[in-house]
Protein backbone atom coordinates (compact mmCIF):
# COMPACT_ATOMS: atom_id res chain seq x y z
CA UNK A 1 0.00 0.00 0.00
CA UNK A 2 1.25 3.29 -1.03
CA UNK A 3 0.30 7.33 -0.14
CA UNK A 4 0.74 9.97 -2.52
CA UNK A 5 -0.20 13.60 -1.91
CA UNK A 6 1.14 16.80 -1.42
CA UNK A 7 2.36 16.49 2.19
CA UNK A 8 -0.28 18.15 4.08
CA UNK A 9 0.55 16.97 8.09
CA UNK A 10 -2.83 15.86 8.81
CA UNK A 11 -3.37 13.65 5.73
CA UNK A 12 0.09 11.72 6.38
CA UNK A 13 -0.82 11.14 10.12
CA UNK A 14 -4.60 9.58 8.59
CA UNK A 15 -2.20 7.36 6.17
CA UNK A 16 0.20 6.54 9.37
CA UNK A 17 -2.65 4.87 11.22
CA UNK A 18 -4.45 3.54 8.48
CA UNK A 19 -1.99 1.84 7.22
CA UNK A 20 1.38 2.38 9.23
CA UNK A 21 3.27 0.15 7.31
CA UNK A 22 2.37 1.83 3.97
CA UNK A 23 4.93 3.79 1.83
CA UNK A 24 4.04 7.97 1.82
CA UNK A 25 5.28 9.32 -1.20
CA UNK A 26 5.01 12.99 -2.19
CA UNK A 27 3.76 14.16 -5.00
CA UNK A 28 6.02 14.70 -7.73
CA UNK A 29 3.88 17.81 -8.86
CA UNK A 30 3.65 19.19 -5.64
CA UNK A 31 7.35 18.39 -4.59
CA UNK A 32 8.54 20.58 -7.86
CA UNK A 33 6.59 23.45 -7.03
CA UNK A 34 8.29 23.36 -3.57
CA UNK A 35 11.49 23.57 -5.68
CA UNK A 36 10.24 26.33 -8.33
CA UNK A 37 9.53 28.49 -4.80
CA UNK A 38 13.15 27.43 -3.74
CA UNK A 39 13.91 28.53 -7.48
CA UNK A 40 12.13 31.96 -7.32
CA UNK A 41 13.38 33.11 -3.70
CA UNK A 42 16.40 32.03 -5.16
CA UNK A 43 16.93 34.05 -8.29
CA UNK A 44 13.76 36.73 -7.61
CA UNK A 45 14.65 39.36 -9.75
CA UNK A 46 13.17 39.45 -13.43
CA UNK A 47 16.59 39.84 -14.99
CA UNK A 48 17.55 36.61 -13.09
CA UNK A 49 15.17 34.57 -15.11
CA UNK A 50 17.92 32.25 -16.51
CA UNK A 51 19.33 31.47 -13.69
CA UNK A 52 15.96 30.65 -11.61
CA UNK A 53 15.13 28.27 -14.84
CA UNK A 54 18.56 26.98 -14.65
CA UNK A 55 18.75 26.22 -11.68
CA UNK A 56 15.37 24.49 -11.28
CA UNK A 57 16.32 22.41 -14.48
CA UNK A 58 19.55 20.82 -12.42
CA UNK A 59 17.57 20.94 -8.96
CA UNK A 60 14.77 19.10 -10.62
CA UNK A 61 17.44 16.09 -12.08
CA UNK A 62 18.39 15.49 -8.12
CA UNK A 63 14.47 15.63 -6.76
CA UNK A 64 13.95 13.21 -9.39
CA UNK A 65 17.25 10.74 -9.03
CA UNK A 66 16.17 11.05 -5.12
CA UNK A 67 19.40 13.48 -4.29
CA UNK A 68 17.09 15.44 -1.77
CA UNK A 69 19.77 15.95 0.06
CA UNK A 70 21.27 18.34 -2.88
CA UNK A 71 18.55 20.48 -2.23
CA UNK A 72 18.79 20.52 1.43
CA UNK A 73 22.46 21.40 1.19
CA UNK A 74 22.11 24.32 -1.32
CA UNK A 75 19.06 25.92 0.38
CA UNK A 76 20.99 26.01 3.71
CA UNK A 77 23.69 27.72 2.06
CA UNK A 78 21.87 30.29 0.75
CA UNK A 79 19.87 31.05 3.68
CA UNK A 80 16.92 29.51 2.84
CA UNK A 81 16.30 27.29 5.78
CA UNK A 82 12.83 27.54 6.15
CA UNK A 83 12.40 26.01 2.10
CA UNK A 84 15.18 23.71 3.01
CA UNK A 85 12.65 22.56 6.10
CA UNK A 86 10.56 21.33 3.60
CA UNK A 87 12.49 19.01 2.13
CA UNK A 88 13.91 17.67 5.32
CA UNK A 89 10.42 17.27 6.49
CA UNK A 90 9.78 14.84 3.50
CA UNK A 91 12.98 13.57 2.33
CA UNK A 92 12.02 9.94 2.96
CA UNK A 93 9.00 10.34 1.03
CA UNK A 94 10.96 11.99 -2.14
CA UNK A 95 13.02 9.16 -2.91
CA UNK A 96 11.36 9.02 -6.24
CA UNK A 97 13.89 7.21 -7.87
CA UNK A 98 13.96 4.28 -5.81
CA UNK A 99 9.66 4.69 -6.03
CA UNK A 100 10.32 4.32 -9.74
CA UNK A 101 11.90 1.39 -9.67
CA UNK A 102 9.59 -0.41 -7.32
CA UNK A 103 6.74 0.11 -9.45
CA UNK A 104 5.43 3.31 -7.45
CA UNK A 105 3.48 6.42 -9.04
CA UNK A 106 5.07 9.37 -7.92
CA UNK A 107 1.77 11.65 -9.00
CA UNK A 108 -1.16 11.25 -7.32
CA UNK A 109 -2.87 11.60 -10.70
CA UNK A 110 -3.75 7.91 -11.28
CA UNK A 111 -5.06 7.67 -7.52
CA UNK A 112 -7.40 10.68 -8.07
CA UNK A 113 -8.56 10.27 -11.17
CA UNK A 114 -9.25 6.54 -9.81
CA UNK A 115 -11.06 7.57 -6.84
CA UNK A 116 -12.91 10.41 -8.84
CA UNK A 117 -14.39 7.87 -11.25
CA UNK A 118 -15.76 5.45 -8.53
CA UNK A 119 -16.98 8.02 -6.14
CA UNK A 120 -17.76 11.13 -7.79
CA UNK A 121 -21.01 11.74 -10.11
CA UNK A 122 -23.25 14.64 -10.68
CA UNK A 123 -24.26 16.03 -7.94
CA UNK A 124 -22.44 13.41 -5.30
CA UNK A 125 -21.09 14.19 -1.85
CA UNK A 126 -19.31 12.50 0.08
CA UNK A 127 -18.08 12.22 3.58
CA UNK A 128 -16.02 9.59 5.38
CA UNK A 129 -18.82 8.15 7.32
CA UNK A 130 -20.58 7.41 3.48
CA UNK A 131 -16.67 6.66 1.39
CA UNK A 132 -14.98 4.68 3.53
CA UNK A 133 -17.93 1.56 3.14
CA UNK A 134 -18.04 2.02 -0.52
CA UNK A 135 -14.18 2.11 -0.69
CA UNK A 136 -14.23 -1.02 0.83
CA UNK A 137 -16.69 -2.78 -0.90
CA UNK A 138 -14.68 -1.80 -3.88
CA UNK A 139 -11.67 -3.07 -2.73
CA UNK A 140 -12.97 -6.00 -1.97
CA UNK A 141 -14.90 -6.35 -5.82
CA UNK A 142 -11.40 -5.64 -6.90
CA UNK A 143 -9.24 -8.00 -5.24
CA UNK A 144 -12.40 -10.52 -5.84
CA UNK A 145 -13.33 -11.30 -2.06
CA UNK A 146 -16.75 -9.15 -2.17
CA UNK A 147 -18.43 -12.77 -2.07
CA UNK A 148 -16.52 -13.50 1.47
CA UNK A 149 -17.46 -10.01 2.05
CA UNK A 150 -20.52 -10.11 1.65
CA UNK A 151 -20.96 -13.62 3.68
CA UNK A 152 -19.47 -11.95 7.08
CA UNK A 153 -22.30 -9.15 6.74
Amino acid sequence: MFACHDGSAWIWNVAEDICPDGRQIVDWFHAVHHLADAATALYPAEHETKHRLKWLKTYKDHLYMGRIHNIIMTLHKRKCDDLAGYFERHQRRMQYLEFREAGFPIGSGTVESAVKQRLTGTGMRWNARLANPMLVIHAAVLGKDFDSLWDTA
